[in-house]
């Protein structure tokens, strides 16, 4: 090969060299002076997870789920917390990291029907579900006893929400009203009382009546009475008086206000004066209800109202 043509190679191939050279020179000094685009990271707590991806793809930025945590006030698939944080200057195409919400953690409901109240409340509690509403049926089933419940068992509730259930007031006795009973022979009331499903509980006697003769009763006529309930009777004694009986009988009336809460309270009135002490139950009354209890009393005493079996209120009765 004549050299010229050698001498023709030599200087394309040291061109070629120093284009190459300077080719890399001016793209180190583009990148240096044009540095890559960065990308201001939105805010995407608080997003449902399809508008997080909608909102970052028109930002070029990807979303990776990398974990999900029960929560009870963010909804399921709502971002919990995401990662670089908002404001952060990342490249194009950059995972932004995120925890998504899996909503209220369920808890399966046990059954409770056939529990008494105070063990289903117990047995509740045990497993993280609270009390919500609380109802009362009478039902063959005895008192204080669960009769329903909802949800139902095996089903789902959230820790927050509550099992409503329904308490038996135990079995409905037959109500009638107080028949008139005063002036009438005690041998005659005895069979009528029985005929009613009512029965006689203490007998008075007095000598300010005929002998044999009703002269007082409790409960007054026309109230409302309940099948099985005891009847008070004062009759009088004729002419076989008690001198040393000389305490007067009076009627007195007391206003309780029962105390207020979510559940009924069990009530009962006990009654002191000279001829002993009785009891008179009220049943179970609503929160806040202004109950009045009366009593026909002898002489000095006091009347002791008692709200679920504990001290409520005592009355003196002064002669």
């Amino acid at each position: 090969m004549s050299e010229w043509i050698k001498l023709l190679l030599k200087v394309i191939g040291i061109f070629l060299v120093l284009l190459v050279v300077v080719g890399g020179t001016a793209y180190l000094t583009l990148r240096v002076l044009i540095p890559p685009e960065n990308i201001e990271v939105p805010q995407i707590v608080g997003k449902k997870l399809d508008e997080a991806v909608i909102l970052l793809s028109k930002s070029n930025l990807s979303l990776l789920v990398t974990g999900e945590k029960y929560s009870d006030r963010i909804p399921p698939d709502v971002v919990i917390s995401q990662v670089p944080s908002p404001g952060v200057k990342v490249r194009k195409d950059r995972n932004i990291e995120v925890v998504i919400s899996k909503g209220k953690k369920a808890i399966s409901v046990p059954p409770v029907i056939g529990m008494e109240f105070r063990e289903a409340k117990v047995f509740l509690s045990q497993r993280g579900l609270k009390i919500g509403y609380l109802s009362y049926t009478y039902s063959s089933l005895p008192q204080d006893e669960i009769v329903a419940q909802d949800p139902p068992s095996n089903g789902k509730v959230s820790q927050e929400e509550g099992i409503n259930l329904l308490i038996s007031l135990g079995f409905e006795k037959d109500k009638f009203y107080m028949p008139d009973l005063i002036g009438k022979k005690i041998e005659k009331v005895k069979a009528l009382l029985e005929s009613t499903s009512l029965s006689i509980g203490k007998i008075k006697e007095s000598s300010s009546g005929k002998e044999g003769i009703i002269i007082s009763q409790s409960p007054a006529p026309g109230s409302i009475v309940t099948s099985g309930e005891e009847i008070e009777l004062t009759v009088g004694t004729g002419s076989r008086e008690k001198k040393s009986s000389l305490s007067k009988y009076k009627w007195i009336f007391i206003k309780v206000r029962i105390p207020l809460g979510l559940e009924k309270k069990k009530v009962k009135a006990v009654i002191l004066d000279e001829e002993g002490e009785r009891t008179v139950n009220y049943g179970w009354q609503s929160p806040g209800k202004d109950l009045w209890i009366s009593s026909r009393v002898k002489g000095r005493g006091e009347v002791r109202v008692y709200v679920n079996d504990e001290l409520f209120q005592v009355e003196k009765v002064k002669e």
